[in-house]
């Protein structure tokens, strides 16, 4: 299994720009608007729905997104203390999200450990893990990360291999992370039961609706109502699609298309990728993905359109009579208040939908070659189990110059206080708590399925989804086609 995970590190770097984690730096768009220009969005998700055959990657280990593209790799940009210097600590992030807490929050609260820190950000998520997989063959290099950060569709890859050092190893108890939600800790533990990385965000999946949209176009904007007549099952959010689409004559659909649908099936499987004898197998709810793609297709009921591009962007900010628009997205916390518009404060509706899922989530981890455990075992607590402190990080309060990030914490103790502290979001419509809405929501999400390609074999998945979808294959075909590519992309799989 070791020699698994070794693979699954190059071959992941081989095919996934990967849906790197929520966060805020502007690398991956073109789009003027906020979802299209944030990171959060893009990095969130840029391998896992990339459009690009995974299968058409070379035998190197360059990542398609730079391989492919006339793009020019970012430079490293490194901020803080100098990396030469004996007691640096370096941190690795793709973007400013790690940052902008140790600028806030624990600079103020471990000033002597951020005098040592120098942050080094990769330039965007469609360059990180190939970054970080070259660095991590050489500890004695000067930017060699002793923590760094990882995202939930791609932590399993480094939590199976030998590059990250228990957790227990940095001084930090099952007691200390007792509150955490155990999806994220499953997303964080080895084939073994060792955990190696922690999270600070819980991201929980929700079907963002726009309550203007809603409320014209579905009649209500009450939430149960939404979830019991429009989003309750599949069927009803296939109905639902048409509803709309010949309602508004095309000018507003549910969905920009149907690869919004991707988290809520594939961050929802109850049967893994492969099996104990690395077959591969299929999850009986994948057929249901193909159907729902098809009938958005043949039906004309949206605008089919892939996330994070420009035109998906601009849906948010139609009104759905003159100018297209879309009435929903598929989202999660940080993608509210990161990728939603100005016409959404106010105005968004929380609903559940067909199935519970995650959606993306960022945590750290501590490298085997760490030079100061303590301290890094002091920076992870701080970030994923220190209530107070994860109080401070959502919400800025007792943290002078620091207004908070609005994270929906991986901290049921944190979350609770917040709630009692009556922290809310500007974007929510009417009464509804996002707090309450997620805290329901999350017991019901798991992991236990996950593999450490995850993100990878989810972008393979979707191609052959866009394939059957748009009328090239029929659903064996696509199927067929699917096993091959994961096959020729990660050798040690079998049909």
């Amino acid at each position: 299994m070791r020699k698994k995970a070794l693979c699954a590190v190059l071959s992941v770097a081989m095919v996934a720009s990967m849906f790197a984690a929520c966060g805020s730096d502007s690398s991956s768009s073109s789009s003027s608007s906020k979802a299209s220009s944030s990171s959060s969005a893009s990095d969130s998700a840029s391998a896992s729905t990339s459009t690009s055959d995974a299968s058409s990657s070379t035998s190197d280990a360059s990542d398609p997104a730079e391989s492919s593209s006339a793009e020019k790799i970012p430079e490293n940009k490194i901020d803080g203390a100098d990396t030469s210097a004996a007691n640096t600590f370096v941190v690795w992030g793709w973007n400013q999200d790690i940052k902008k807490i140790l600028d806030g929050v624990y600079k103020t609260t471990n000033p002597d450990d951020y005098a040592r820190i120098a942050f080094l950000d990769t330039g965007g998520s469609n360059y990180y893990q190939t970054k970080l997989d070259v660095i991590l063959k050489d500890s004695s290099s000067d930017i060699y990360p002793d923590l760094m950060g990882l995202e939930a569709d791609y932590v399993l890859k480094y939590v199976q291999s030998d590059d990250l050092l228990p957790v227990s190893d940095l001084g930090i108890t099952a007691d200390d992370y007792k509150n955490q939600y155990q999806y994220n800790l499953d997303l964080c533990t080895d084939e073994d039961g060792v955990v190696k990385a922690l999270f600070w965000q819980a991201t929980p999946g929700a079907i963002q609706v726009r309550a203007d949209l809603a409320e014209k176009y579905l009649g209500t904007t009450d939430p149960d109502k939404l979830q019991a007549d429009y989003f309750a099952d599949w069927d009803k959010v296939v109905a639902a699609a048409k509803k709309v689409a010949e309602a508004s004559g095309g000018k507003a659909m549910l969905f920009p298309g149907y690869n919004e649908l991707m988290y809520p099936f594939l961050n929802s499987l109850s049967t893994g990728w492969y099996d104990s004898n690395d077959k591969l197998q299929l999850d009986a709810s994948l057929d249901k993905y193909f159907e729902v793609a098809k009938s958005f297709v043949d039906d004309k009921s949206s605008y089919n359109v892939d996330q994070w591009g420009e035109d998906w962007g601009n849906l948010k900010n139609g009104d759905g009579v003159e100018t297209n628009a879309a009435v929903c997205y598929v989202g999660c916390p940080w993608f509210t208040y990161w990728c939603l518009d100005t016409k959404w404060e106010g105005n968004t509706i929380l609903v559940k939908g067909p199935t519970s899922y995650y959606y993306g989530g960022t945590g750290l981890a501590a490298t085997k070659g760490c030079s100061d455990k303590e301290m890094a075992g002091r920076i992870i607590k701080a970030f994923t189990c220190d209530k107070d402190f994860m109080v401070s990080l959502a919400s800025g309060k007792n943290v002078d110059g620091w207004d908070g990030n609005c994270d929906f914490v991986n901290n049921s103790e944190a979350t609770a206080q917040l709630s009692a502290d009556d922290f809310t979001s500007k974007y929510m419509y009417g009464t509804q708590s996002y707090l309450d809405f997620y805290s329901s929501v999350l017991p019901s999400i798991s992991a236990k399925a996950a593999v450490a390609e995850q993100g990878s074999i989810n972008g393979l998945f979707y191609n052959q989804v866009k394939e059957y979808a748009n009328g090239n294959k029929d659903m064996d075909t696509a199927k067929k086609d699917f096993k091959k590519a994961v096959v020729d992309t990660f050798s040690y799989l079998s049909e």
